[in-house]
């Protein structure tokens, strides 16, 4: 038997990629911004710049965490400022195989992982759909952060453990299903699209209008892809889709 599967149907759980990433860059530069969030671990070598510069990419850097809290769930985003775009392009590759090695996004846990006299039970009612995204940042000890209503970052220790991650998950997934009860549940649309090569299946989120989920069926990782939702809950084209796989595919390859 197993735990994770029955306890997270509703939640889409992938890497942070994005904002592991981003702390990459902090931890090896010894940048001094978001002392809220743990370094990562293992420790990333770090390869200290002078106090000037690092005032001054600090300030970028912030403005870069910022977008990335806007951006679809998973995404990377390519900081705005030349200069911090400039250290991105020469450590993104590394980051990205540094995070495979590190983050098990289909991480299922067994009895054996449960702690003594823990008896792990459903979060939420599984008639009662939401949207919701945890992504997995490999940082030292326990840690979490919300940065909306349906969507959390999460340490990976912290999602190793299943007590703690049913404490956490359990009261943000029954407040949504208590703000939607009267939401429909409906058979969610498919599409299989090629884009350069790229092969991805999107599904729809029909509670949700407007949200889309992108799975890279022949990508780097298995599991791997993104969500996307729009603010005017409006329905897109399968044009549109397919330039947000390429963005998504050409972020990935930068």
């Amino acid at each position: 038997m197993t735990y994770a599967p029955q306890d997270l149907r509703n939640i889409s759980v992938t890497p942070g990629t994005g904002f592991t990433v981003a702390l990459f860059v902090r931890d090896r530069l010894a940048l001094p911004v978001a002392s809220d969030v743990p370094a990562l671990a293992p420790g990333v070598e770090a390869r200290a710049v002078p106090d000037d510069e690092a005032a001054a990419l600090a300030a970028e850097w912030r403005a870069w965490w910022e977008r990335l809290a806007e951006a679809p769930a998973g995404r990377v985003v390519r900081p705005a400022s030349e200069r911090l775009a400039t250290v991105f392009d020469a450590v993104v590759d590394e980051a990205r195989a540094w995070e495979a090695g590190n983050v098990r996004p289909n991480l299922f846990l067994s009895e054996d992982d449960l702690a003594p006299g823990f008896v792990p039970s459903p979060v939420g009612d599984p008639g009662v759909p939401v949207v919701y995204d945890v992504e997995l940042l490999p940082v030292d000890g326990a840690w979490h952060r919300d940065i909306g209503p349906h969507r959390l970052l999460v340490g990976t220790r912290t999602w190793e453990d299943p007590a703690a991650m049913e404490a956490i998950l359990r009261s943000r997934i029954e407040r949504l299903q208590g703000q939607g009860l009267s939401i429909p549940r409906a058979a969610p649309r498919t599409w299989h699209l090629t884009v350069d090569g790229q092969v991805f299946t999107v599904s729809d989120r029909p509670h949700d209008p407007g949200s889309y989920d992108f799975r890279w069926e022949n990508g780097p990782i298995e599991g791997y892809g993104f969500s996307l939702g729009t603010s005017t809950r409006e329905p897109l084209s399968e044009d549109v889709l397919r330039r947000e796989i390429q963005g998504f595919v050409e972020g990935y390859e930068v």
